[in-house]
């Protein structure tokens, strides 16, 4: 189904299933009820058993619960599932304990001793430094997938910058004594950086480091997240799951600290949309629903009932591979993000700040150097230097959902660029499928709509959140992109060897402005005054908007809605959002 508008087409189309909801990898909560499972319904108090209930609706679906890769699993095993060795202080700005009852630095700030707390597995078993040790290792252990923020990569964060850690996890070496993590004793986890990194203790807060019930594991590789196998050290225990409608948790009775967990039984509803999510929490029938800017702005009253984290997500348009070669010329690129007026753009969105750069402005050390001005006759002279001054190809722009800020974008291009602009509106999971698939119509430039989120700390919207590899990756021409894809399918090489081939294409063949990117950042990494590191890491950022491989539209808040039985609820910029163990509701 097609319909023209005034900026050129939209096209919706209308496939059968249900999909996660429009933010992909963002969307952290956001149906009639009825789950068919055993599901607690909203706003019911008491369960059947005795005790307290809550029901939370995500948009997203939970297609895995393995932390040690990206996906959906990091919206819930930090909240209830897993713990690691240190959790965020309550307004996500500092860490306390969490497996680790305390901690020590040396001198020199290269080395944090963690002492364990004695704390049990679900199952009764102590926690100890060798399920640490062997989490840790099994995180960075070479698999070809790479570090980064796009889906089935590795989730280690190379920001947080353990010694030897990025060099085991490529290959560059295979000696894990080469990795400065150790476990001198049970009860000790010893950790050694390369560099002093003043961000350490709350990238440890990081779904990736959830230390994992090494028995669990080693029993059953790919079997130990079922509900039958789960063996967790968090407050909830998994009860019920379904990928794509509900995960049913229940109070963790071995936790260390069960006593200040209040809420009994907690029951997501996955993957509705977010239109209904609202008509069901107005119903009284959920306790915690995230909300849009576009229903925020549809119904002022709701705001009553906002949890908010501001500038927490950047909202960007991701080239695609294929399509109009002119995709390829930077200037071009560089002059769309020019051509956008973000303050007009998000006038009368609630919830969404103008983003000039694709780091939010809550990120300490932020500066308004590296955003990109409306400057329409900049773009233009970009467009004539390129070549393209009599007529610009048009755009396609890839989507799961449709709202007004993308109509709005549409309008401006149209107006600014003369271009046409067709807004592609796909069923929310074949979005996610496609996006990272070449446009085959050479006549339009082919990007897709994203948007991503993480702790406000400047290395991890460097070095993680459209980090080196994306960059890198996004640089490449198709043929190369496809050698790396045919490299990770290619079962005759082992994790070491595939992760050596990629890291050669992505720094051989990638834009050589893309390579300086990845350098500058990691000298910024390394860099251990504190004003020139952070300058350092703001040319890596100039770069990479100069490149304009990703485009920066707009800065969302992170946003609840709470019903009135519910309290606790504790914001923070992360992708879990909130620890259910803080949470308190009425009967």
């Amino acid at each position: 189904m097609a319909k023209t508008q005034e900026f050129g087409t939209v096209s919706r189309r209308v496939l059968l299933g249900m999909g996660v909801g429009g933010a992909g990898l963002l969307a952290s909560g956001c149906s009639l009820f009825d789950s068919g499972s055993g599901g607690t319904g909203g706003g019911s108090g008491g369960g059947e058993d005795g005790g307290t209930s809550i029901t939370i609706a995500s948009t997203s679906t939970i297609d895995a619960l393995d932390p040690h890769y990206v996906n959906s699993s990091m919206y819930i095993l930090p909240a209830g599932l897993m713990e690691g060795l240190l959790m965020q202080s309550e307004d996500g700005t500092d860490v306390v304990p969490a497996l680790a009852e305390s901690w020590d630095e040396s001198e020199d700030g290269l080395t944090y001793t963690f002492h364990l707390r004695a704390a049990n597995w679900s199952n009764g078993e102590p926690v100890t430094s060798e399920d640490a040790l062997f989490s840790f290792q099994r995180l960075l252990s070479p698999s070809g997938a790479g570090s980064g923020y796009t889906t089935g990569a590795s989730s280690f964060l190379p920001s947080i910058g353990i010694k030897g850690a990025s060099a085991f996890q490529s290959g560059a070496t295979d000696d894990w004594a080469d990795v400065g993590i150790s476990a001198p004793d049970e009860s000790t986890v010893e950790v050694t950086l390369a560099s002093p990194n003043p961000d350490f203790l709350i990238n440890m807060t990081h779904y990736s480091m959830s230390v994992l019930n090494k028995a669990a594991v080693e029993a059953d590789s790919t079997g130990w997240t079922s509900v039958d196998a789960w063996v967790g050290n968090g407050p909830y225990i998994l009860s019920n799951w379904d990928p794509t409608t509900l995960v049913e948790l229940e109070k963790n009775p071995e936790y260390w600290d069960a006593d200040n967990v209040s809420i009994d039984r907690i029951a997501l509803q996955l993957g509705g949309d977010m239109p209904t999510n609202i008509l069901a929490f107005n119903a009284g029938e959920l306790d915690i629903t995230g909300v849009g800017a576009e229903a925020l702005a549809g119904d002022p009253s709701l705001v009553e009932k906002m949890i908010e984290v501001p500038g927490y997500a950047c909202h960007y348009l991701q080239t695609m591979w294929g399509g109009h070669e002119a995709i390829r010329d930077q200037r071009v690129r560089r002059a769309l993000s020019m051509a956008i007026d973000r303050d007009a753009l998000i006038e009368n969105l609630p919830g969404l700040e103008a983003a000039g750069s694709l780091m939010p402005s809550s990120v300490p050390g932020w500066s308004e150097e590296i955003v990109v001005p409306f400057d329409p006759d900049g773009a233009k002279k970009l467009l004539d230097e390129a070549g393209y001054g009599d007529g610009v190809p048009g755009l396609r722009i890839q989507m799961g959902f449709e709202g007004p800020m993308f109509t709005i974008l549409a309008e401006q291009l149209k107006e600014t660029l003369g271009m046409e602009v067709t807004l592609d509106i796909l069923e929310a999971g074949v979005h996610a499928d496609t996006r990272w698939l070449p446009h085959e119509d050479t006549s339009v430039m082919s990007f897709y709509y994203g948007s991503f989120a993480g702790i406000s700390t400047m290395p991890n919207w460097i070095l993680n959140i459209f980090g080196i590899d994306h960059v890198r990756q996004f640089s490449l021409p198709l043929e190369a992109w496809d050698e790396i894809k045919a490299t990770r399918a290619d079962e005759s090489l082992d994790g070491a060897q595939i992760a050596a081939t990629v890291e050669e294409i992505l720094s051989t063949k990638s834009d050589p402005q893309a390579q300086k990117y990845a350098e500058t950042a990691l000298a910024a990494q390394a860099e251990l005054d504190p004003e020139k590191r952070t300058s350092t890491f703001l040319d890596a950022a100039q770069i990479r908007e100069e490149l304009a491989y990703t485009i920066p539209i707009a800065w969302g808040s992170q946003t609840w809605l709470t019903s009135d039985r519910v309290t606790g609820l504790q914001g923070r910029s992360s992708p879990e959002g909130y620890y259910y163990k803080h949470l308190t509701a009425s009967e």
